[in-house]
């Protein structure tokens, strides 16, 4: 699947106004279709975020080495099913503290009829350039149990929660999640708490409903 980018460094930027200095988020062709080979993978860069840009590249680079490695060895054997990575981005909210990412992949190793759809996502601050931890969204550290009460309310108002595997009744300190304008949104992966016929989940929690969540974040 060849990508549609022409060139590197075409900017999807968002442009601050009310920055002195406009911000905005490169998109950056990793790897495409080489002989035969498919490969679409494109991150983010932000200039002078070496932090946030390093994580994005490596994801993308894990990707592609990945499906590589895969292709090398079936070439040494006999299949008809080649390997085959795809990596998008959205740039879900970036405002004057925050910039917040979602990625989309997609694989499928050689010899092995199975695509895995997967979703990865990343939080920074624009000052400081860290990394922002689901715990840290909020005033308050004893904020999870309101929060999964908040989580579980939207899983069963969606239907969502007769999918589950297990009882939800835990935010992971690596739980995956995204911010928007209005929302907060939990990222779970394919078979991490449903079937793998079902994809990743995601539960949009509404900011205004998160009494506990910081000013910055809201």
């Amino acid at each position: 699947m060849a990508s549609k980018l022409a060139a590197i460094g075409i900017a999807c930027a968002v442009i601050l106004t009310s920055c002195a200095e406009p911000v905005e988020v490169e998109e950056i062709v990793v790897a495409q279709e080489d002989d035969g080979l498919v490969l679409d993978i494109t991150v983010p860069q932000v200039e002078e975020l070496d932090a946030f840009n390093e994580q994005a590249m490596r994801l993308g680079e894990q990707l592609e080495e990945q499906i590589r490695q895969s292709e090398q060895a079936v070439e040494e054997g006999e299949t008809d099913l080649h390997a085959e990575g795809v990596l998008s981005f959205e740039t879900k909210l970036l405002n004057e503290q925050v910039i917040s990412i979602l990625f989309d992949g997609f694989y499928s190793l050689a010899g092995i009829p199975r695509t895995v759809h997967y979703k990865e996502t990343l939080n920074y601050e624009l000052q400081s350039g860290s990394a922002i931890e689901i715990a840290e969204l909020f005033e308050d550290e004893n904020y999870e149990d309101d929060f999964l009460a908040a989580v579980n309310l939207e899983m069963e108002a969606s239907g969502l929660k007769e999918d589950l595997f297990e009882p939800f009744d835990e935010i992971k300190e690596s739980q995956q999640f995204y911010l928007t304008e209005e929302e907060l949104v939990l990222v779970f992966d394919q078979y991490e708490i449903t079937a793998g016929y079902m994809g990743p989940q995601e539960v949009a929690i509404p900011k205004s409903g998160l009494e506990k969540l910081k000013d910055v974040y809201k």
